[in-house]
C-alpha cells in the first residue's frame, strides 16, 4: 500500500528531526485541532500504520550512513592523499596528508591558549595612557608587541 502524500510528508518531517506532533503539523491541516489531538493522531499513524516506520527508516537511513563516516574512513582517505602526494613530488601535499593523519591518530593535537587578565576590559586610551606611563616611567623602549606611538586600535 502506497502512502497518501500527507503520510510521505509527515514521513520526510519525522525523518529530518522533528518530533511526532511537529511532523504532523507540518503535513497536516491542524489549524481546528487541539495541542492533545495533534499528539494523539500523529502517535496513531506511528502506531497503527504498519507502512509509517519502515519509511522513516529508509528516509534516515542514508543519513545515517553519511553519519558514520569515522576514523577508518578518514584515515584511508588520508593514506590517499599521502600516495597521490608522493607519485607528485609534492611535499606540500604530503606534509599536509602526514599531519593529518597525526591529528586524527591523536599524535599531533591542536593547541590554543587564551589567556585574560586584568588588562582585558581596558579601552584603546586606557592602554595608550598606560603604555605611555610605562614609556616615560624608563621603559627600556616600548614593549615587545605593543603598538606604536598613535597606531593602537583597540580590538575589544
Amino acid at each position: 500500500m502506497a502512502l497518501t502524500p500527507k503520510q510521505e510528508a509527515f514521513c520526510i518531517a519525522m525523518a529530518s528531526g522533528m518530533n511526532p506532533s511537529d511532523a504532523y503539523r507540518s503535513a497536516y491541516d491542524t489549524s481546528k485541532m487541539k495541542p492533545a489531538s495533534i499528539n494523539k493522531e500523529a502517535k496513531k499513524l506511528l502506531t497503527e500504520n504498519p507502512h509509517i516506520t519502515p519509511r522513516i527508516d529508509s528516509l534516515r537511513k542514508p543519513v545515517i550512513q553519511a553519519a558514520q563516516y569515522g576514523l577508518a574512513e578518514a584515515m584511508a582517505e588520508a593514506a590517499d592523499a599521502l600516495e597521490v602526494a608522493r607519485e607528485k613530488s609534492n611535499g606540500g601535499a604530503m606534509v599536509a596528508a602526514v599531519t593529518l593523519r597525526a591529528k586524527l591518530s591523536g599524535l599531533l593535537i591542536d593547541k590554543k591558549e587564551i589567556r585574560t587578565g586584568e588588562l582585558d576590559g581596558l579601552g584603546h586610551d586606557d592602554l595608550k595612557q598606560l603604555r605611555d606611563a610605562i614609556t616615560a616611567f624608563g621603559g627600556a623602549g616600548q614593549a615587545q608587541g605593543a603598538f606604536p606611538a598613535g597606531e593602537g586600535r583597540a580590538t575589544h
